[in-house]
């Protein structure tokens, strides 16, 4: 028995949700027995329809967060996750006392191992310091104490859980990070560095007829050169400097921003203060991403804290070229891990200008077939490195 544990509802819109999703399929498919654990959906939270209906043999389990009625309580059994995740494993730990765990929340992590689970690997998705540290700049007075108490209470609680779990994660950036916060008694080689997958089914290079068509479709310009942004609309994600940008490139040029989050009014707020209207376009989080990297051109990944960038790899198997800022800049990414310099154009000034000379340098590749991934032949190509990313083999590592 498997039991998968995520923070958010199991059919939110997001990566780390896109990976728990993954790991169950497969397991499904493998007709193992699995049980997911996973918060009940919110009124405002994103929601992918396609994933509803969950895989054969899955059975899911929901909970309503203590902080939603009771934060107080919340925080008195926070190091045993909360009363009631602490409750919800107490009962799974009875009915499957040598179940494995596979959680990507330390909540999780502290709930089933103070139930009494032995087998508990924490996929970490972040360092919850570090992230809400990117969220401090611009922020109010009232958002900035909001945002420390969160930072000492949550990443206090995430150092337990390290101590508590075996630990994986998606890059050796992120597992250096992680060793210097890690307790001196517990040991670095405790930390294994495993990769995500990528599904290949839905990310694909396109025809041309396919892009034109799905250009149509997405009410897209049929000719302009698209560049492509997914993700939340948070300070860590760089669209402070993505938007203006913009203003650096071609009249030919467009941005796609796709995603939700706090900061979305703020940016709209920018690209009416830019004039940037007629060539940056907000859309929706979506379920069917996937349409978005196929119908546009350029990838970019503006963000400054990036444990991976799980969205870089579905570009470049969409067939896609790169924009990110280089490590040189001070950003804290895993961009140069991923083994895709060849079609990654680098920023080496943290700023708008340093991007948009980057995003300018990404239009000219686009017409040398050398640099840039334009088929599903390029794609797969048995030298590519896309191939190293499978859910089913990081399964196999988070469960021998």
């Amino acid at each position: 028995m498997i039991i998968f544990a995520s923070r958010a509802h199991y059919s939110a819109i997001g990566g780390v949700e896109n990976s728990i999703r993954s790991l169950v399929k497969v397991t499904s498919q493998r007709q193992s027995p699995v049980i997911m654990v996973c918060h009940a959906a919110r009124s405002d939270e994103s929601l992918d329809v396609a994933a509803t209906e969950l895989p054969p043999g899955v059975e899911l389990i929901t909970y309503a967060d203590d902080i939603d009625f009771h934060p107080l309580r919340r925080l008195w059994h926070l190091r045993q996750g909360g009363y009631t995740l602490m409750r919800l494993y107490r009962d799974l730990y009875h009915q499957h006392p040598n179940a494995r765990v596979i959680a990507r929340h330390h909540a999780h992590v502290l709930a089933a191992q103070s139930a009494g689970f032995k087998q508990i690997c924490y996929l970490v998705p972040s360092l919850t310091a570090m992230q809400l540290q990117q969220e401090l700049s611009g922020a109010s007075l009232i958002d900035q104490i909001r945002l420390y108490l969160h930072m000492w209470i949550d990443g206090a609680v995430q150092k337990r859980a390290f101590k508590r779990s075996s630990l994986f994660v998606f890059s050796e950036t992120m597992r250096d990070s992680l060793i210097q916060r890690l307790p001196r008694n517990c040991q670095s080689t405790r930390i294994k560095v495993v990769k995500p997958g990528i599904d290949c089914e839905r990310f694909a290079p396109p025809t041309a007829m396919q892009k034109s068509v799905l250009r149509a479709q997405l009410g897209l310009p049929p000719d302009a050169t698209l560049f492509l942004f997914v993700g939340r609309f948070v300070q860590a994600k760089g669209l402070d400097f993505l938007v203006p940008a913009m203003t650096r490139l071609s009249s030919e040029c467009r941005a796609i921003l796709v995603g939700d989050g706090e900061r979305k009014a703020s940016v709209r707020k920018a690209i009416a203060l830019m004039n940037l209207d007629h060539c940056v376009q907000l859309v929706d989080a979506t379920s069917r991403v996937e349409d978005y990297y196929r119908a546009c051109d350029i990838f970019v990944m503006s963000s400054t804290y990036e444990p991976l960038g799980q969205t870089i790899l579905e570009a470049v198997a969409c067939g896609m070229r790169v924009v990110a800022f280089h490590r040189s800049t001070g950003v804290y990414t895993a961009t140069s891990e991923l083994g895709l310099d060849g079609i990654v154009d680098y920023a080496h000034q943290l700023s708008s200008d340093g991007l948009g000379r980057a995003m300018a340098r990404a239009v000219e590749a686009l017409g040398d077939s050398s640099l840039g991934l334009a088929s599903r032949a390029d794609v797969d190509a048995q030298d590519n490195p896309i191939h190293d990313y499978s859910w089913s083999v990081l399964l196999d590592q988070l469960t021998q």
